[in-house]
């Protein structure tokens, strides 16, 4: 049955057609990563100091749960070890999920030639916990799914990947984010698991490189496998490696945040174009 809105039968069939652009994608990931400077300086301070200070608060209390351990084994297995390592390990999580979403805001600004909300840090941290629980389910699912012929990374990993923005920019809730990225992303899947692929690898790539300078900074005793070795360095070195460390993550988040937008900015071009800021903010 012939379209009678574009005179074809199949979408391939017509020559004006618009298709998911990868090259200006990954364009559009790097140019809009400079493009707020200030705003993402200052998500990143405060990301930063608050990831240090986490830091330096669990060290401490480490340490007093060492010196009541019978040895380095029996550390790892104390309530207080898990209680704190938890507790540090998600709030660093809470602090990435407003840091990508201020990112998100950003770049969606730069790629849609409009200005960035006063308000970015605010909307982004109203979001936060939202956005956390949307990107935990997402990781579980991704992770079961894994199992069986890694099928939770061939379908689930690129059809969710657009929660953040459908949660920013079409008002959806938490299951209702993930349901709209599933379709939205349709026909689109193979070029998002191929943008989030290479901005894995990429990703990984500066991460790893940030370590390994924290690292040679730092001592390589920091990882030799002794749960203990990090609490035996001196507070400044503390701080030098978990500042080295956590630039290396933000600016793995910036990217995938970024990516994603990039992507979300692409597919809603090809659906019909992107809203404004003023219809967003009505």
């Amino acid at each position: 049955m012939v379209n009678t809105e574009t005179g074809y039968e199949f979408d391939w069939q017509n020559p004006d057609r618009k298709t998911f652009d990868f090259g200006r994608v990954l364009s559009r990931t790097f140019t809009s990563l400079f493009s707020s400077p200030r705003t993402l300086l200052i998500a990143l301070a405060v990301s930063l100091c608050f990831t240090i200070a986490s830091a330096i608060l669990m060290s401490t209390q480490l340490q007093t749960v060492l010196e009541t351990a019978a040895s380095a084994e029996d550390f790892v297995l104390q309530a207080g070890y898990w209680g704190w390592t938890i507790s540090i390990g998600v709030f660093g999580l809470l602090l990435a999920v407003w840091f990508q979403l201020v990112v998100i805001q950003t770049s969606y600004a730069a790629m849609t030639n409009t200005e960035v909300a006063k308000n970015v840090h605010g909307r982004a941290l109203r979001l936060t916990v939202p956005m956390f629980i949307t990107a935990l389910i997402y990781v579980i699912v991704c992770y079961i799914g894994m199992l069986p012929l890694l099928i939770g990374t061939i379908f689930v990993w690129p059809g969710w990947a657009l929660a953040g923005p459908m949660m920013m920019y079409e008002d959806k809730g938490i299951f209702g984010s993930l349901g709209a990225s599933w379709t939205f992303a349709k026909g689109n899947k193979r070029y998002i698991f191929l943008l989030l692929l290479l901005t894995s690898i990429l990703g990984s790539v500066i991460y790893s490189v940030t370590l390994g300078l924290g690292m040679v900074l730092t001592g390589i005793s920091v990882m030799s496998g002794d749960p203990t070795a990090a609490l035996n360095l001196p507070i400044v070195q503390q701080l030098m490696y978990n500042g080295i460390a956590g630039v290396g993550g933000y600016v793995m988040y910036a990217l995938f945040a970024s990516a994603l937008t990039a992507a979300y900015v692409e597919i809603k071009t090809i659906k019909g174009g992107t809203p404004t800021v003023a219809e967003i903010f009505s």
